[in-house]
């Protein structure tokens, strides 16, 4: 591989080692820390009319969302710089502890050892992914899929070499994701109140994004167990017509003691959220299809609904799903690696 490729490659690896910047190593430097408050309104008064005052917290208050946005993405850009610097550092130390260059290095400890794929995970590649390949044969495609498989695999190799490195040369990370002081309320949950990680999910049921989200998210509460709780909070989009309906429905739903099956049920079946297709939703998970359609058409549950969403852009919301662990905000259906990386760092904080 060239030397032009390696630094390809090594910017490629950057970009993918970001999220663990807070990862495994974030925490270890001050155990005893919860949380990071977040930033606090400059004192005194930002404003007089007359004899009345306008205080920066009043302000702050007032822009909230567009400050949670700017916070994160100020965080964003300083993590990877810091990403940056201790990635170069790291591999240059080794790379002179070596008597190597950098390029060298990573030619020696990973390019090297990687092997092309096996013809059957290109074939296997091929079949899953055909479409994209138009009128391509297997054949033809072949080199490409070879070529993609082995920079993938490079890329995973030398993401966990450059993870051992900031281990061997002592890396600790002290710079702190953003967090959101983001209040459960008295919306439906799962796992304990005592869960070291709170995920407070704000989701749209006629999101597809937020449908193909649930399958991660149950996968996340699975793998935790008791170690995280997941709270649902409502935020459906002025542009998706049945939205706030379906929101109503599941908390109707919840008055009979079935939140989450009408959850699971509306989720499974985005094209059927009209309020009469609500009830016979309602009535094939066992509710009061009488009592359902009472709660539904008095609109009981509107304010609710409304509230959540209102607290939501408070918090910055924008788009759907978007996730607070623990008042670290992430945006829009992740993988499950996602999710770990943050809650692996929350649990490692709380030892």
């Amino acid at each position: 591989m060239s030397a032009r490729n390696h630094r390809f490659v090594l910017g490629a690896l950057i970009g993918a080692m970001t999220a663990f910047a807070w990862g495994a190593e974030s925490g270890k430097a001050d155990k005893t820390k919860k949380a990071a408050a977040p930033a606090a309104a400059p004192a005194g008064v930002a404003a007089t009319i007359g004899d009345q005052k306008v205080t920066f917290q009043e302000v702050d208050a007032k822009a909230a969302s567009e400050l949670v946005q700017v916070r994160q993405q100020e965080y964003e850009a300083r993590r990877r710089a810091l990403e940056t610097i201790l990635s170069d550092t790291v591999l240059d130390r080794e790379a002179k502890a070596q008597g190597l260059s950098r390029e060298d290095l990573l030619k020696k400890e990973v390019t090297d050892k990687v092997t092309d794929p096996a013809p059957a995970d290109v074939d296997a590649f091929y079949e899953k992914n055909k479409a994209r390949y138009g009128t391509q044969t297997k054949e033809q495609a072949a080199p490409a899929i070879t070529l993609m498989l082995r920079q993938q695999k490079i890329q995973e190799d030398q993401r966990a070499y450059l993870k051992g490195l900031r281990q061997k040369h002592a890396v600790k990370v002290l710079l702190e994701p953003p967090r959101v002081q983001v209040a459960a309320d008295d919306d439906a949950a799962k796992g304990p109140g005592t869960a070291p990680v709170t995920i407070v999910e704000f989701s749209d049921y006629q999101c597809p994004y937020c449908a193909r989200a649930e399958t991660v998210v149950d996968e996340v509460v699975k793998k935790y167990g008791d170690k995280v709780r997941l709270v649902y909070r409502d935020y459906p989009l002025k542009f998706h017509n049945n939205a706030e309906t379906a929101s109503m429905g599941a908390e109707c739903a919840a008055d009979q003691g079935k939140f989450w099956e009408m959850h699971r049920a509306i989720f499974s079946n985005q094209q059927k959220l009209a309020a009469a297709d609500l009830v016979e939703t309602a009535g094939s998970i066992g509710l009061d299809k009488d009592a359902f359609k009472t709660c539904l058409d008095s609109g009981k549950h509107r304010a609710e609904v409304q509230k959540d969403f209102e607290d939501g852009m408070k918090y910055g919301v924008t788009g759907t799903p978007t996730f607070f662990i623990n008042g670290i905000p992430m945006v829009g259906a992740r993988s499950v690696e996602s999710f770990a990386e943050i809650i692996d760092a929350e649990l490692e904080r709380e030892r």
